[in-house]
Protein backbone atom coordinates (compact mmCIF):
# COMPACT_ATOMS: atom_id res chain seq x y z
CA UNK A 1 0.00 0.00 0.00
CA UNK A 2 2.78 2.49 0.91
CA UNK A 3 4.82 1.59 -2.24
CA UNK A 4 1.24 2.77 -4.27
CA UNK A 5 0.71 5.67 -2.04
CA UNK A 6 4.62 6.26 -2.84
CA UNK A 7 3.98 6.07 -6.69
CA UNK A 8 0.68 8.46 -6.92
CA UNK A 9 2.72 11.09 -5.32
CA UNK A 10 5.39 10.66 -7.73
CA UNK A 11 2.57 10.78 -10.65
CA UNK A 12 1.18 13.41 -9.03
CA UNK A 13 4.27 15.40 -8.75
CA UNK A 14 4.83 14.86 -12.33
CA UNK A 15 1.32 16.14 -13.84
CA UNK A 16 1.75 19.25 -11.98
CA UNK A 17 4.86 19.81 -13.17
CA UNK A 18 3.61 19.49 -17.14
CA UNK A 19 0.07 21.04 -16.26
CA UNK A 20 0.73 24.56 -15.02
CA UNK A 21 -3.38 25.56 -14.74
CA UNK A 22 -4.35 23.75 -11.90
CA UNK A 23 -6.28 25.34 -9.14
CA UNK A 24 -4.27 25.26 -5.79
CA UNK A 25 -0.84 23.69 -7.72
CA UNK A 26 1.20 24.48 -5.03
CA UNK A 27 -1.01 23.37 -2.19
CA UNK A 28 -1.78 20.52 -3.45
CA UNK A 29 2.33 19.79 -4.72
CA UNK A 30 3.37 20.46 -0.92
CA UNK A 31 0.79 17.64 0.12
CA UNK A 32 2.01 15.56 -2.64
CA UNK A 33 5.88 15.99 -1.58
CA UNK A 34 5.19 16.00 2.43
CA UNK A 35 3.43 12.38 1.77
CA UNK A 36 5.61 11.09 -0.26
CA UNK A 37 8.60 11.92 1.80
CA UNK A 38 6.46 10.93 4.77
CA UNK A 39 5.85 7.41 2.47
CA UNK A 40 9.83 6.92 1.87
CA UNK A 41 10.85 7.03 5.45
CA UNK A 42 8.28 5.17 6.76
CA UNK A 43 9.33 2.60 4.06
CA UNK A 44 13.09 2.92 5.39
CA UNK A 45 12.11 2.68 9.02
CA UNK A 46 9.95 -0.60 8.42
CA UNK A 47 12.73 -2.32 6.16
CA UNK A 48 15.62 -1.22 9.35
CA UNK A 49 13.10 -2.06 12.27
CA UNK A 50 10.92 -4.81 10.66
CA UNK A 51 7.74 -3.36 12.05
CA UNK A 52 4.84 -5.85 12.40
CA UNK A 53 7.28 -8.48 12.38
CA UNK A 54 8.14 -11.02 14.18
CA UNK A 55 10.97 -14.03 13.95
CA UNK A 56 10.00 -17.89 13.05
CA UNK A 57 11.83 -20.12 13.12
CA UNK A 58 11.88 -23.13 11.22
CA UNK A 59 14.04 -26.44 11.11
CA UNK A 60 14.56 -29.80 9.34
CA UNK A 61 16.92 -32.51 10.42
CA UNK A 62 18.03 -35.41 8.55
CA UNK A 63 20.24 -38.10 9.52
CA UNK A 64 23.58 -37.93 7.61
CA UNK A 65 26.62 -40.85 7.01
CA UNK A 66 29.87 -40.63 6.70
CA UNK A 67 32.17 -40.20 3.21
CA UNK A 68 34.97 -41.93 5.50
CA UNK A 69 34.86 -44.87 8.03
CA UNK A 70 38.34 -46.17 9.51
CA UNK A 71 38.91 -49.37 11.62
CA UNK A 72 36.62 -49.17 15.03
CA UNK A 73 33.62 -47.61 13.64
CA UNK A 74 35.15 -44.10 13.51
CA UNK A 75 33.87 -41.95 11.09
CA UNK A 76 34.52 -38.46 9.79
CA UNK A 77 32.61 -35.72 8.83
CA UNK A 78 35.26 -34.03 5.98
CA UNK A 79 35.81 -30.32 5.64
CA UNK A 80 37.79 -28.12 3.10
CA UNK A 81 38.63 -24.90 3.57
CA UNK A 82 38.01 -22.57 1.09
CA UNK A 83 39.86 -18.81 0.36
CA UNK A 84 42.31 -17.12 3.31
CA UNK A 85 42.43 -14.82 6.13
CA UNK A 86 39.37 -13.71 7.86
CA UNK A 87 37.47 -14.60 4.57
CA UNK A 88 37.82 -18.08 4.69
CA UNK A 89 35.22 -20.37 4.23
CA UNK A 90 34.56 -24.41 4.97
CA UNK A 91 32.35 -26.87 2.95
CA UNK A 92 31.57 -30.12 4.83
CA UNK A 93 31.05 -33.59 2.84
CA UNK A 94 29.00 -36.50 4.04
CA UNK A 95 26.49 -39.23 2.55
CA UNK A 96 22.64 -38.88 2.68
CA UNK A 97 22.37 -42.70 2.72
CA UNK A 98 24.54 -45.23 3.36
CA UNK A 99 23.91 -47.01 0.20
CA UNK A 100 24.46 -43.55 -1.76
CA UNK A 101 28.00 -43.59 -3.98
CA UNK A 102 27.15 -38.84 -4.58
CA UNK A 103 28.37 -36.91 -1.50
CA UNK A 104 26.59 -33.86 -0.08
CA UNK A 105 28.09 -30.76 0.65
CA UNK A 106 26.85 -27.56 3.19
CA UNK A 107 28.91 -24.48 2.15
CA UNK A 108 29.48 -22.06 5.05
CA UNK A 109 29.00 -19.25 3.37
CA UNK A 110 26.56 -17.08 4.14
CA UNK A 111 25.39 -19.94 7.06
CA UNK A 112 26.74 -20.30 10.86
CA UNK A 113 27.83 -23.87 11.04
CA UNK A 114 27.57 -25.31 14.33
CA UNK A 115 29.73 -28.35 15.22
CA UNK A 116 28.18 -30.40 18.24
CA UNK A 117 30.51 -33.11 18.87
CA UNK A 118 30.60 -36.15 21.16
CA UNK A 119 26.73 -36.35 22.04
CA UNK A 120 25.24 -39.12 23.06
CA UNK A 121 22.99 -40.11 20.25
CA UNK A 122 23.55 -43.07 17.86
CA UNK A 123 23.47 -41.22 14.49
CA UNK A 124 24.60 -38.48 12.83
CA UNK A 125 22.49 -35.68 11.86
CA UNK A 126 21.73 -32.11 10.12
CA UNK A 127 19.80 -29.72 11.22
CA UNK A 128 19.13 -26.81 9.30
CA UNK A 129 17.31 -23.80 11.11
CA UNK A 130 16.36 -20.46 9.46
CA UNK A 131 15.34 -17.35 11.11
CA UNK A 132 12.63 -15.58 8.64
CA UNK A 133 10.62 -12.45 9.66
CA UNK A 134 6.64 -12.96 8.99
CA UNK A 135 4.33 -10.13 9.27
CA UNK A 136 1.89 -10.82 12.18
CA UNK A 137 -1.46 -9.83 10.80
CA UNK A 138 -3.18 -9.20 7.50
CA UNK A 139 -2.80 -5.41 7.98
CA UNK A 140 0.56 -4.63 8.47
CA UNK A 141 1.17 -7.22 5.08
CA UNK A 142 -1.07 -5.03 3.10
CA UNK A 143 0.61 -1.66 4.30
CA UNK A 144 3.90 -2.79 3.87
CA UNK A 145 3.42 -4.88 0.39
CA UNK A 146 5.99 -5.17 -1.67
CA UNK A 147 8.92 -4.72 0.79
CA UNK A 148 11.17 -7.25 1.43
CA UNK A 149 10.63 -8.16 5.27
CA UNK A 150 8.18 -10.79 4.58
CA UNK A 151 9.79 -14.03 4.37
CA UNK A 152 13.32 -12.53 5.02
CA UNK A 153 15.92 -14.46 5.91
CA UNK A 154 17.82 -13.00 9.16
CA UNK A 155 19.93 -15.71 10.19
CA UNK A 156 20.58 -19.48 8.94
CA UNK A 157 22.08 -21.75 10.85
CA UNK A 158 23.40 -25.67 10.11
CA UNK A 159 24.24 -27.80 13.15
CA UNK A 160 25.49 -31.34 12.88
CA UNK A 161 25.24 -33.07 15.79
CA UNK A 162 28.14 -35.99 15.95
CA UNK A 163 27.81 -39.01 18.44
CA UNK A 164 31.20 -40.09 20.06
CA UNK A 165 32.74 -42.04 17.19
CA UNK A 166 32.94 -39.03 14.66
CA UNK A 167 35.90 -36.98 13.66
CA UNK A 168 35.94 -33.64 12.00
CA UNK A 169 39.02 -33.49 9.83
CA UNK A 170 39.79 -31.30 7.08
CA UNK A 171 40.50 -32.90 3.82
CA UNK A 172 44.65 -32.31 4.45
CA UNK A 173 44.84 -33.70 7.87
CA UNK A 174 42.48 -36.42 6.45
CA UNK A 175 45.05 -37.64 4.30
CA UNK A 176 48.01 -37.47 7.10
CA UNK A 177 46.23 -39.61 9.71
CA UNK A 178 45.31 -42.00 6.65
CA UNK A 179 49.11 -42.09 5.58
CA UNK A 180 49.93 -42.39 9.34
CA UNK A 181 47.63 -45.30 10.36
CA UNK A 182 48.76 -47.15 7.47
CA UNK A 183 52.43 -46.74 8.18
CA UNK A 184 52.30 -46.72 12.38
CA UNK A 185 49.35 -49.14 13.41
CA UNK A 186 50.54 -52.83 12.55
CA UNK A 187 53.91 -51.65 14.29
CA UNK A 188 51.97 -50.12 17.62
CA UNK A 189 49.22 -52.87 17.81
CA UNK A 190 51.97 -55.64 17.58
CA UNK A 191 53.89 -54.30 20.54
CA UNK A 192 51.19 -53.21 22.61
CA UNK A 193 49.70 -57.35 22.04
CA UNK A 194 52.91 -58.72 22.78
CA UNK A 195 53.04 -56.47 26.14
CA UNK A 196 49.17 -57.73 26.95
CA UNK A 197 50.21 -61.33 26.35
CA UNK A 198 53.43 -61.13 28.30
CA UNK A 199 50.98 -59.45 31.43
CA UNK A 200 48.39 -62.38 30.92
CA UNK A 201 49.94 -65.40 29.79
CA UNK A 202 47.24 -67.04 29.98
CA UNK A 203 45.50 -65.88 27.02
CA UNK A 204 48.31 -66.89 24.85
CA UNK A 205 46.46 -69.88 23.66
CA UNK A 206 43.20 -68.40 23.64
CA UNK A 207 42.91 -67.13 20.04
CA UNK A 208 39.57 -65.33 20.20
CA UNK A 209 40.82 -63.79 23.51
CA UNK A 210 43.84 -62.43 21.29
CA UNK A 211 41.99 -61.00 18.44
CA UNK A 212 39.29 -59.55 20.60
CA UNK A 213 42.34 -57.46 22.25
CA UNK A 214 43.56 -57.12 18.78
CA UNK A 215 40.82 -55.39 17.37
CA UNK A 216 40.02 -53.53 20.75
CA UNK A 217 43.78 -52.38 20.55
CA UNK A 218 43.38 -51.26 16.61
CA UNK A 219 40.25 -49.00 17.62
CA UNK A 220 42.10 -47.35 20.17
CA UNK A 221 44.53 -46.35 18.37
CA UNK A 222 42.99 -45.61 15.51
CA UNK A 223 40.55 -42.99 17.37
CA UNK A 224 44.01 -41.97 19.21
CA UNK A 225 45.19 -41.29 15.99
CA UNK A 226 42.13 -39.10 14.17
CA UNK A 227 42.34 -37.44 17.50
CA UNK A 228 45.23 -36.01 16.58
CA UNK A 229 44.68 -34.49 13.23
CA UNK A 230 40.71 -33.74 14.37
CA UNK A 231 38.78 -30.74 15.41
CA UNK A 232 37.01 -32.85 17.96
Amino acid sequence: MIIIISLICIIGIILLALLGNIPHRITIGAILIITLLASQTLLIADTHYHWGTELKVMSSKKTIYPLVNFPGSNHILVYQNTNQGKEQKQIYVYKGSTQSHKSQTTYSNGITVKLLINQSQKNASRIKSVSQYRYTNKADQILFAGIINNHQIKKNTVSFVLPRNWFVISKTNLVKAGKDIKKNTKKTVSKQLKDYLQEHPKEATNKSAIQREENELLKKYTKKTLVKYSKN
